[in-house]
């Protein structure tokens, strides 16, 4: 009995080598012979969970998009999105974006799935609102177009004064309205809430959906790639999302975003 104990655990020892030995050798081969051929993904996770940054960003993928990657939702949660953003910052991520299959049909499966999550920056989807918002402060209709609805929509910001707090005016809907129609304002209906400005971004958006329209607005359901509502991923860990969800129970999600407005464009000085 020992004596087969001991040659099983030989056989995978020497299994285990080899199969060691022959990654490192992919891998070591695929890195030198250029960037014209697309790593196979496997190698990619491999590669990934040997840095120790691309390793946890993986794993808060795996869970922030679980319910995308299964199947059981077809929306995008924005904690996903945020998850894909930090993977592909990391060394290994792009590696895992780029990979191929290779005729891995549950590596198909996962690709075709998380595809309409991933974030785009070339104007073919969407990209993070702090870019979006930077884009629309360097354009001067854009800029003039915020200014006026910090004024007419101060009351979706929580502030006193003509508004009343927590409401929706008529001028605040038109000013929404003309903005939809500026080729650099239309980015911030659809960009991912990231960076230092995503609390206030995720504020804004959810009092938005919720004041101005409601969750059924045929302006604003599906306008965006993701969606927050029922945003309710139980197996995604990271604190401050889970304190995010925490202060935001009571408020249903929203698409249209303008982010980090009091301190970008002067709210006070407005006020």
């Amino acid at each position: 009995m020992t004596c087969l104990v001991n040659k099983r655990l030989l056989t995978w020892t020497v299994v285990l080598f080899l199969v060691f030995n022959v990654t490192v050798t992919v891998v070591s081969s695929s890195s030198t012979s250029g960037h014209h051929q697309p790593i196979v993904c496997w190698q990619a996770v491999l590669q990934c969970q040997a840095d120790p940054d691309c390793r946890y960003a993986y794993s808060q993928y795996a869970q922030a998009c679980s319910s995308v990657l299964t199947g059981r939702r077809r929306s995008c949660p924005s904690h996903c999105v945020s998850s894909l953003v930090q993977l592909n910052l990391t060394a290994g991520g792009p590696a895992l974006e780029r990979c191929d299959c290779a005729r891995d049909a549950t590596c198909t499966d996962a690709k075709r799935a998380i595809e309409p999550c991933m974030p785009r920056t070339n104007g073919a989807g969407a990209g993070g609102c702090t870019e979006a918002r930077r884009e629309c402060e360097n354009d001067a209709q854009c800029a003039e177009a915020v200014r006026d609805y910090l004024l007419h929509c101060r009351g979706l910001l929580g502030f006193t004064g003509n508004d009343r707090e927590g409401a929706c005016t008529d001028g605040c809907r038109r000013v929404i309205a003309r903005m939809r129609t500026m080729p650099k304002a239309r980015p911030l209906d659809t960009c991912v809430c990231d960076g230092a400005e995503r609390n206030i971004c995720e504020y804004v958006k959810a009092s938005m959906r919720t004041l101005c329209y409601g969750p059924r607005d045929a302006l604003y359901a599906g306008s965006g790639f993701f969606s927050d509502d029922e945003d309710d991923e139980g197996d995604y860990v990271e604190e401050d999302y889970i304190e995010e969800e925490e202060n935001m129970a009571n408020v249903c999600g929203g698409n249209f975003v303008l982010v980090a407005m009091a301190t970008v464009f002067g709210l006070t000085s407005v006020l």
